[in-house]
């Protein structure tokens, strides 16, 4: 038989992860609807519920999961589904493979954000600049798997692999293994036996940090 106050603490537990949500919908996001569905299990009382998402890059529409911290207890998990209408980034036309993207080549469309594929771009400052992976076909959704930032390293290039320290610093040459971009990770050859990854942070330089 289920108590009156364990109904109570469910109620405050799913009104929490409500609202939540609401706060965490983008904010330029319209008719946002928020429906959490109730804990399956009774795992006894959830003081001070604090919610949260398992990661920053976790997609804000759609079906979610939302992570409860419970001061005293383990957390918890809940599902829930949040509708929102937004604008998101399509190509205005066909966009080659290894092509620079422009604002030229973009338009904004409207609609449910719950309905869009998952890593759906929805800023055009965020894929202008950037190089298409594969061809992009007119109208379509730009996703974040179809971009890549300009190589600033590339497989087989002879780089500069720099790595500080508390009171060091030091430099030596290595071959890149795979391109990358400003930022990325590669892995960088530094002799036959020794393979090591280091973070792009200009042309031709990778850096490690110690």
């Amino acid at each position: 038989m289920v108590t009156a106050p364990t109904v109570a603490q469910d109620l405050a537990l799913v009104d929490a992860v409500e609202r939540f949500l609401l706060e965490q919908a983008p904010s330029d996001a319209q008719n946002v609807s928020v429906e959490v569905f109730p804990p399956s299990a009774q795992f006894g009382d959830c003081l001070s519920p604090r919610p949260f998402l398992r990661n920053g890059h976790q997609r804000q529409w759609g079906r979610v999961s939302v992570g409860v911290e419970c001061a005293g207890s383990q957390d918890r998990y809940l599902q829930a589904e949040v509708n929102a209408i937004g604008t998101y980034v399509t190509a205005a036309e066909r966009i080659e493979a290894n092509t620079v993207i422009d604002q030229g080549m973009l338009t904004m469309r409207e609609g449910n954000l719950d309905r869009l594929p998952s890593s759906t771009i929805r800023k055009s400052s965020e894929a202008v600049g950037m190089l298409a992976r594969r061809t992009i076909t007119a109208g379509s959704t730009l996703r974040e798997h179809q971009l890549r930032t300009i190589p600033l390293v590339e497989r087989r290039q002879t780089v500069s692999v720099e790595a500080q320290g508390t009171g060091f610093r030091v430099s030596r040459e290595g071959e890149a293994l795979e391109d990358g971009g400003l930022g990325e990770d590669v892995r960088i050859r530094l002799s036959r036996r020794e393979i090591i990854t280091g973070r792009v942070v200009g042309a031709g330089r990778v850096a490690i940090d110690f």
